[in-house]
């Protein structure tokens, strides 16, 4: 948690009720075998792991962490270049080696309700986390041209396009957000959780 968050409300940290927010759903890649094969103690222990790793980066972009769901978190950015940037750290940095996550990444219109976040854009920025079929990145249009207009396209970082079907929402073009970084860590995760987790059975 930030020193922030220690004092303030979500609403009193953003500003106001009604507002434009940039928001980040994580969560963790084959979470559910994975806890089956450790048991609930050392599941837990490292959940937490990767929950402080997740806190120590939202301190680093002026990020508030709105909640945890099981074993994914829900945050909120004031900008959409900074929530790529924790994105990109978190996912290659997650606190446990075999720990993978998808992060989906969307900028618009919220509202703050008994410090929570509502509205459209809520259920658009969770549907985007739940496009992605395994690790990786996915963020919206806004988030893109936000984060070119700020860090330029030389950072290290591109976005690749993908017309994806968000269900209720129809047919959107998202961008998977790639690093050589990224692509190395990747691997990593997969070759941990094969030695962690039984080949699925098909």
């Amino acid at each position: 948690m930030s020193e922030d968050q220690r004092t303030l409300s979500l609403e009193e940290w953003a500003g106001a009720q009604n507002l434009g927010l940039t928001l980040v759903f994580t969560d963790i890649v084959d979470s559910t075998r994975i806890g089956i094969r450790l048991g609930d103690t050392k599941w837990i222990e490292d959940l937490f792991k990767h929950f402080s790793m997740a806190r120590m980066f939202a301190l680093m972009y002026d990020c508030y962490v709105v909640k945890a769901i099981g074993d994914s978190l829900m945050m909120a950015f004031r900008r959409p270049s900074e929530a790529v940037q924790f994105g990109v750290s978190f996912a290659t940095t997650t606190g446990v080696d075999y720990i993978g996550i998808r992060i989906g990444i969307h900028s618009g219109e919220v509202e703050i309700r008994e410090n929570d976040i509502y509205g459209l854009n809520v259920n658009l920025a969770s549907r985007v986390q739940h496009a992605l079929p395994g690790e990786g990145i996915l963020s919206t249009e806004p988030v893109k041209r936000d984060y070119e207009r700020r860090l330029g396209t030389d950072s290290g970082v591109r976005f690749i396009s993908r017309r994806v079907d968000l269900k209720s929402f129809g047919q959107e073009t998202l961008y998977f957000v790639v690093t050589r970084e990224l692509r190395q860590v990747r691997e990593s995760h997969i070759q941990a959780r094969s030695s962690l987790l039984p080949p699925v059975a098909k």
